[in-house]
């Protein structure tokens, strides 16, 4: 018998985005290093981050059904000016580290790297979306509360269309409809349950995906099949539970290991080769996430942001 509410509480999505940051370091390090995986991982694309994207949505609108309006109005400081504050704490290692490896870096590019924008040897196409998909969501529920959920789909698609014009790269915005997808998810659970555990369901997705890509619309085609994988991810969870105290860890730890990764990346590339490397920077990686954290907290808890966590 299927378990959902097993599927989806903390502890099962915790371990699913901790195996998932593992694939997205694996991912990022092969840009540095050839390694075997890099062509099976490479397969895999943007799938790899839709869980974060869709179980982040799934999460803000439990806390939303949990504590209403008060959720709302707190979100401005609670949620994005937090983030983005935890964002610049990292983006600042990420410019000490500039100037230790003599990057020359424009003050332009140094200046829109902190509107996640542009980089400076950092992740940032991923802070950019949570912070657009977390503002999406408080003008949505606080200006339109009667078609709040209407109103996060249709700004989702005009920052698609948006994210189209001014940027190049498509993994700016081709799976970012698994935040709205994972809020809908919480918002008809039972309906929604009773769907996705019968196959005719995916079965109409891939069909759709497939019609969407015939009609030159490959963006909403893979923004279909990246919805219907955390679906997927669901069903399986439902069916199985996932236990693995390592990815419950790692899971824990998901933004400060997408953030900070880049920067042993970025220090050993020149010196270090292989297997060595990657130990490295795996070791690395880990310590920086944990102290970071450590930091975080400590920021969280000055008088601005007390009343707010």
């Amino acid at each position: 018998m299927m378990n959902f509410k097993r599927a989806l509480d903390k502890e099962q999505t915790t371990c699913i985005n901790g195996m998932f940051v593992v694939l997205v370091f694996l991912s990022h390090f092969g840009q540095y290093e050839r390694m075997p995986w890099n062509k099976p991982i490479l397969a895999i694309g943007q799938l790899m981050v839709a869980p974060f994207l869709f179980f982040s949505g799934y999460g803000i609108m439990e806390q939303i059904k949990k504590k209403g309006d008060e959720y709302i109005d707190h979100m401005p400081r609670k949620r994005i000016f937090k983030f983005y504050i935890h964002f610049c704490m990292a983006l600042c290692i990420y410019l000490l580290l500039s100037f230790l490896l003599d990057k020359d870096y424009s003050l332009s590019r140094i200046i829109w790297s902190f509107t996640a924008l542009s980089s400076i040897g950092n992740s940032n196409w991923y802070v950019f979306a949570i912070l657009a998909m977390y503002s999406i969501v408080y003008i949505s529920f606080k200006q339109c509360k009667k078609h709040s959920m209407t109103s996060c789909v249709v700004f989702t698609i005009l920052y698609i269309i948006l994210m189209d014009v001014i940027k190049d790269q498509a993994w700016w915005y081709n799976i970012i409809l698994c935040f709205p997808a994972g809020m809908i998810l919480s918002k008809y659970k039972d309906r929604v349950c009773s769907i996705i555990q019968k196959p005719v369901f995916f079965i109409f997705l891939v069909v759709l995906a497939f019609s969407l890509y015939c009609l030159h619309l490959p963006i909403l085609a893979y923004e279909i099949i990246s919805i219907a994988f955390c679906f997927l991810i669901v069903d399986v969870c439902a069916y199985k539970e996932i236990k693995n105290s390592l990815f419950h860890f790692l899971g824990q730890y998901v933004f400060e290991i997408y953030i900070l990764q880049r920067i042993s990346m970025n220090l050993f590339d020149r010196y270090l080769n292989d297997w060595i490397y990657l130990v490295v920077c795996i070791l690395v990686t880990l310590i920086l996430a944990y102290y970071f954290k450590k930091l975080e907290t400590k920021v969280d808890g000055l008088h601005f942001f007390k009343n707010f966590s």
